[in-house]
């Protein structure tokens, strides 16, 4: 079990990137997103104890945050997934470059993800989604295009409401200049389509130029099934 510990400088780290996405909050993100940060306690003083924001989860919905060194191979997060447990990275990015980290740190995961998993059908969702990836691991294609799925919306999902585009991925929400620019003119947006975004493929490095949005969540979580139904023949 990792149990990294963190210094002054990381909380101050911290504290910076929690208080730059504060404004954008109400105006910006999915509801669910501040209910999730206020119903687990995280707030901008200092990086949070996971175990203190498991303990209010998984009571809630059965979730649990695990650190994790790094990257997860897709076979050991698939299985996280479909276990209920979601790998938090155990450091924190550098203060000389707030914006970017090679690898997704403890404000990705831990402010960026967590919020969302109060929400007991998107948790659902990212369990089946973890149960059925898991079954196509030997298949590199066929994990290539689960990938595009939990990116295009899970990372880097809008969702249209009568206030127009609100954020519901974790990869804008805790990305200052991401939030700016995904509900900015500048990306291209579609509409949430699996066979798209099946064949829609991604870079991790940059700018995401181009989006999906769904017009209600259920869009998202009733879609396994269809997305499914390619590789069973």
């Amino acid at each position: 079990m990792i149990s990294p510990s963190f210094t002054e400088q990381d909380h101050k780290t911290w504290q910076t990137l929690y208080r730059n996405q504060t404004p954008l909050r109400s105006q910006q993100m999915v509801s669910v997103f501040s209910q999730g940060l206020t119903k687990l306690g995280i707030t901008d003083e200092r990086i949070p104890q996971l175990s203190e924001v498991n303990s209010k989860l998984k009571p809630l919905t059965g979730w649990q945050g695990v650190f994790v060194k790094g990257f997860e191979e897709p076979r050991s997060f698939f299985k996280m997934l479909s276990e209920k447990k979601f790998p938090i990275g155990s450091f924190i990015r550098s203060p000389e470059d707030l914006s970017y980290t090679p690898e997704p740190d403890i404000f990705h995961d831990l402010y960026g993800h967590m919020p969302f998993f109060i929400d007991s059908q998107y948790g659902d969702f990212c369990q089946e989604f973890g149960n059925r990836a898991l079954k196509y691991v030997g298949n590199e294609q066929i994990v290539k295009e689960f990938q595009r799925l939990f990116w295009f919306m899970i990372e880097f999902g809008l969702l249209e409401t009568v206030d127009g585009n609100r954020i519901f991925g974790a990869g804008i929400a805790s990305s200052h200049s991401e939030c700016a620019y995904a509900l900015s003119n500048k990306p291209q947006v579609k509409m949430f389509n699996i066979e798209d975004i099946r064949r829609q493929d991604f870079r991790i490095d940059m700018i995401q130029n181009i989006l999906f949005k769904i017009k209600s969540t259920q869009d998202l979580y009733s879609c396994l099934e269809e997305f499914e139904k390619p590789y069973r023949k």
